[in-house]
């Protein structure tokens, strides 16, 4: 049996809504119990010194790039960044150059991702074709063990195939996640309509092209009834649209980008190509209501969107610039920067990235219990540290954080009751 014990830890529970100080005891990859005097003579006594303690991150949404890409982002490469970040389950997600659309893909993809240290799950790709019209074999992709279905970053544009799709996968009870972007009006852009844009002359996405977006799909959700994931909702318009959905009873949750969360459009107004972005990255407004929205929990889950790009992908002037942004090792410290600013509060902010996306998938582990998985994550709330995605663990070097302040910084990572990560040394 091995046991050890969390002592003089803030011990942090966003599903029970507990904050307060105490100790944690785990039993070979189980927590045991939570409370003080909880050691026994022959455990390990882990101090915290009064850090924080709370379930392991769970990111619904990375990526990763074909194995034949040279020198790209593969299992072995986003694990242990993953674990940097806190994270201690992440849903591997179709992209348009990894589109995991067969059967085969999800299931080799969860067999190679067993021996990595953190939990690697699969979202399938929900269509063959970029239009939607040939479908993937969903339900063998369920038994191969895709936890949901994803149309990635390619929206349906033709509305029948959609009312398929939707069909298909309403038999199978899976969440299908789709970008909330109108195919037409989201077709070319590269960044939110704003005069900063006019004045550059860049195609752009107006936030209005997100609620439609998400009244055609929760109209199609509400006609075949399917549970509808609305993928990176980065507007308060969208999020109107996300509420009236919700009013009318439709089974329909939500994501938010951290990127869309912590930045806005200014941050891209110098066109450099690190914030070329999808979703782009949106007003000031648009951002505090995304923040309000995970205060009022109306949004379900936060994503790193982990994107891993090449230098001569990413190297480009803004407009030509792949989009996306590496962050799956700065996903948590982001996030902290809301609470420093007082945007939220500290339960607010981890319900989205441990219980929240828990309770979506039926997942075990994302909450501090007795029984539970320990993953965990020991937190130094208050340590100041820059990134440099130069010493970082992912493959990629493309990230929107690049030599970011940060206040806040892992100090374990605990998988099952495994250390995966530790900074303490």
């Amino acid at each position: 049996m091995t046991a050890f014990t969390f002592r003089n830890a803030r011990i942090v529970d966003p599903a029970s809504g507990h904050d307060a100080l105490g100790s944690l005891r785990v039993i070979d990859g189980q927590i045991d119990d939570i409370g003080d005097g909880l050691a026994h003579d022959d455990d390990e006594i882990i101090d915290a010194n009064g850090a924080i303690l709370c379930p392991a991150l769970i990111d619904l949404r990375a990526a990763i790039e074909p194995a034949f890409t040279p020198s790209g982002e593969t299992l072995d490469t986003l694990a242990p960044a993953a674990a940097a970040g806190g994270i201690g389950t992440i849903i591997v997600s179709p992209t348009s150059q990894m589109p995991i659309d067969t059967p085969e893909i999800v299931g080799g993809l969860k067999s190679a991702a067993l021996p990595n240290p953190v939990r690697i799950l699969i979202a399938g790709g929900a269509t063959r074709t970029l239009d939607g019209s040939t479908l993937s074999e969903i339900g063998l992709m369920a038994e191969c063990g895709a936890v949901f279905v994803s149309q990635g970053d390619r929206p349906v544009t033709d509305t029948a195939a959609l009312r398929n799709l939707f069909n298909y996968a309403a038999g199978f009870e899976l969440w299908i996640a789709c970008p909330a972007r109108e195919p037409f009006l989201s077709a070319g852009s590269v960044a939110t309509e704003s005069e900063a844009a006019a004045r550059y002359g860049l195609v752009v996405e107006p936030a209005s092209a997100e609620r439609l977006a998400i009244d055609r799909l929760a109209t199609l959700a509400e006609l075949t009834g399917a549970r509808l994931m609305i993928d990176r909702v980065s507007t308060a318009e969208g999020l109107d649209a996300l509420s009236r959905a919700r009013q009318r009873g439709i089974e329909i949750c939500a994501t938010a980008a951290i990127a869309n969360l912590t930045l806005n459009a200014v941050d891209a107004d110098g066109l450099d190509p690190a914030y070329r972005l999808t979703p782009p990255l949106r007003s000031e407004d648009d951002r505090r209501a995304l923040v309000a929205a995970i205060a009022n929990g109306q949004i379900d889950a936060i994503v790193s969107d982990h994107r891993p790009i090449c230098l001569d992908e990413k190297a480009q002037p803004f407009a030509d610039a792949s989009p996306g942004s590496i962050g799956v090792e700065t996903l948590l410290a982001a996030l902290l920067w809301l609470v420093h600013e007082g945007e939220l509060d500290l339960v607010d902010a981890l319900r989205p990235l441990t219980s929240g996306p828990a309770d979506l998938l039926s997942l075990v582990q994302g909450r501090l219990e007795a029984g539970a998985p320990a993953d965990l994550v020991l937190i130094d709330g208050d340590a100041p540290w820059i990134f440099d995605a130069g010493k970082g663990r992912s493959a990629r070097r493309n990230a929107a954080w690049q030599n970011r302040r940060f206040q806040g910084q892992v100090l374990m990572t605990m998988v099952g009751g495994g250390m995966v990560y530790n900074h303490r040394g």
